[in-house]
Parts: structure tokens; C-alpha cells; sequence
């Protein structure tokens, strides 16, 4: 089934012409990859002042995704336990808030051996 068309007001059809050095066309090109984007679409969230992020989960290794996998299988685990009228054992919390340490490490690029 195709997707349904946009109201007039909404579709893209008018075209902006920047011209740019080939070393910020490479620049552009870089950061619209990293945060998953299109060039264009990079370009008109960031014209537009619209928040762009770099999309830090695709850049992990095999082994780092393995890990988060992880983190995000215990917290579900958790979460289950929970809130199925299981009272939390002593230390839950202080594990869980380590758990989020461990993932932002992981995401920040830090090593996962401390």
C-alpha cells in the first residue's frame, strides 16, 4: 500500500541553491551521515534551527551493541518484575542507575572494561 499524499501546504516542491567549497560540501556530507540524514534534510533542520544529533548508536562495534543488548534485556527484566507487584530487593535503584552509567559509557565511546 503506497504511502498517502501530503496536503498541498506541506509538500516539498520549492528548491534553495547553495553553493558551497567541495571541503563543506565533504563537512556537510560527514555530519548529515553521522546523524542519519540526507544533505537536504540536514540542511533544513539546521537552517530551520531545528535540533540535529548525531545518531551514536550506529557507530557501535558488534561488541558494544551486544552489550547494550544486554543492559536494555536486564532493565527489561527489571521493569517486568516490577511492575507485576514484585517489591523490589535491596539495591534495585543504586543497580539500575549503574546500569544507565554503563549504557552512557557504551554510548559515549568509553571502554567497556573499567
Amino acid at each position: 500500500m503506497a504511502r498517502p499524499r501530503k496536503p498541498e501546504a506541506e509538500r516539498r516542491t520549492r528548491t534553495i541553491g547553495v553553493r558551497v567549497t567541495t571541503a563543506e560540501a565533504a563537512e556537510i556530507a560527514e555530519r548529515a551521515g553521522a546523524a542519519r540524514m540526507t544533505k537536504g534534510g540536514y540542511m533544513r533542520r539546521r537552517a530551520l534551527g531545528q535540533p540535529v544529533r548525531e545518531a551514536a548508536v550506529h557507530r557501535l562495534g558488534a561488541r558494544e551493541r551486544v552489550e547494550l543488548h544486554r543492559i536494555g534485556v536486564n532493565l527489561n527484566q527489571i521493569a517486568r518484575a516490577l511492575n507485576s507487584g514484585v517489591s523490589a530487593p535491596p539495591g534495585t535503584l543504586e543497580a539500575i542507575e549503574r546500569v544507565g552509567e554503563l549504557a552512557a559509557d557504551l554510548l559515549s565511546g568509553e571502554a567497556l572494561d573499567r
